[in-house]
């Protein structure tokens, strides 16, 4: 059963009255001010028609949000992301639907649905395309942000599509940009890609699950505020009981997963609090946790991280696990790395160390280059350069009779040279004794 709708391109030709029944009235003006009415409705179904035709500023936006979008994504950047979700027409065949379903309309349900599916198709398309060709596939929170999807989206997707209806009904566009911020749909496609790309099938069905939730939540509301608004005119009162009672069903369904998924979210959640609670007491005072991990895997709770303590305790893992045991009535595996920090003398002393250390570099650095300047020339042998690195002092041990006069002159020279380069060190002479001269033959 397909309605007509004057003035709404391909959704029949025939006269179509799109208020809701009318009854016998004498009064002009309550006429006059029902036909408005349904002109207004008639211009809103057109608004809504045009925005889900599948052409090519719908392909062109597509393609460029699931590149933003996904590019935010590899990032983890939260701006990029929201950037993407402007710029996203999706939120037009969506509506297309929820109206389309308010009015039995089958031509604007099909459009609609064909420019949805194509949609889909090229965000993925392109989002895989990016991914491919990026050097950067790492998990950022901003994409597992969007795999876990829980009652609380949906609960989200349904006032977010609440709004959008009014928003349309109303011509408020700043609205609009509210509620496709708060209704995701180009992300969850864009993580769909990602996990196809990198082999996480759990990335991709939890996304999937993300994109569907919100869809079928804005297009349902976006139905039931319509019927509320007398569109669709053929529709009785049992006809639109049967309708509302069919989108709470499928509801119902859908929210099955999301409250799964939300009780296990919030089960990891009261075991990390148990589990921080229980550490925290089982650590001595100057103890703390620099970084705590908690997951709940096969009905069991796993814990890992890093804890810094003044002293190692060699039970602290199975301590900790009795205790979770305790609490928790799981089974726990526990795995924390417990690392030694240091106390401020701890500090200061080994900032002493490393301080004496480069003094003794610096020393063992300037003592090389002062022995390369005074052997320059080969006019003072090597083995008459005594060298005391620790008090800074340099001997020369010379024999002014046996260097002659014009060699010795030249050996000074070098001596101040080298002592005025280093100021901080004593170059001296020493003079070589009968016994330390060597021996003639």
């Amino acid at each position: 059963m397909a309605a007509d709708h004057p003035g709404v391109p391909g959704l029949g030709d025939a006269p179509f009255n799109a208020g809701g029944r009318r009854a016998t009235r004498n009064d002009d003006r309550d006429e006059a001010a029902e036909g408005d009415d349904t002109l207004g409705r008639s211009l809103i179904l057109a608004s809504v028609a045009r925005d889900a035709r599948l052409d090519r500023k719908f392909l062109l936006l597509i393609i460029l949000a699931a590149a933003i979008a996904t590019l935010g994504l590899l990032q983890g950047s939260t701006a990029v992301v929201i950037g993407a979700m402007l710029v996203s027409p999706l939120m037009g065949p969506i509506m297309g639907i929820g109206f389309g379903l308010a009015t039995i309309e089958s031509n604007l349900i099909r459009r609609s649905l064909v420019t949805l599916a194509a949609g889909m198709a090229v965000a993925i398309l392109v989002a895989m395309l990016i991914i491919w060709l990026s050097p950067v596939k790492d998990v950022t929170p901003e994409l597992r942000a969007r795999t876990q999807p829980t009652l609380l989206d949906l609960g989200v997707a349904v006032v977010g599509g609440i709004a959008g209806v009014y928003a349309i009904m109303r011509k408020l566009s700043g609205v609009m940009v509210g509620v496709a911020i708060a209704t995701a749909l180009v992300p969850p496609l864009s993580t769909v890609a990602f996990g196809l790309v990198t082999g996480r099938m759990d990335f991709a069905l939890g996304a999937a699950l993300l994109f569907l939730t919100n869809t079928l939540a804005i297009a349902f509301a976006a139905t039931i505020v319509a019927r509320l608004n007398h569109f669709g005119p053929s529709l009785t009162r049992q006809h639109t009981a049967m309708q509302v009672a069919g989108i709470v069903a499928a509801l119902g369904i859908l929210s099955i997963p999301l409250a799964l998924s939300l009780n296990g979210i919030a089960r990891e959640v009261r075991a990390r609090s148990i589990v921080q609670s229980e550490l925290n007491r089982l650590l001595g005072d100057g103890d703390r946790i620099d970084s705590l991990n908690v997951r709940i895997e096969n009905d069991e709770v796993a814990v890992d991280g890093v804890v810094l303590v003044d002293q190692y305790a060699a039970r602290l893992n199975d301590e900790l696990a009795a205790r979770m045991r305790r609490e928790l009535d799981r089974a726990s595996r526990v795995s924390i790395v417990q690392l030694r920090q240091q106390t401020n003398a701890a500090v200061q002393v080994e900032e002493q160390l490393n301080r004496r250390l480069a003094t003794l570099e610096q020393r063992e650095e300037d003592s090389a280059a002062i022995l390369s300047g005074l052997t320059v020339g080969e006019l003072l042998p090597r083995d008459r350069v005594l060298i005391d690195a620790q008090a800074r002092r340099i001997v020369v041990q010379r024999d002014r009779e046996a260097e002659g006069e014009q060699v010795a002159a030249a050996i000074d020279r070098i001596m101040a040279s080298v002592q005025a380069g280093y100021p901080r060190w004593l170059i001296q002479h020493g003079e070589l004794t009968a016994a330390e001269s060597p021996a003639r033959e």
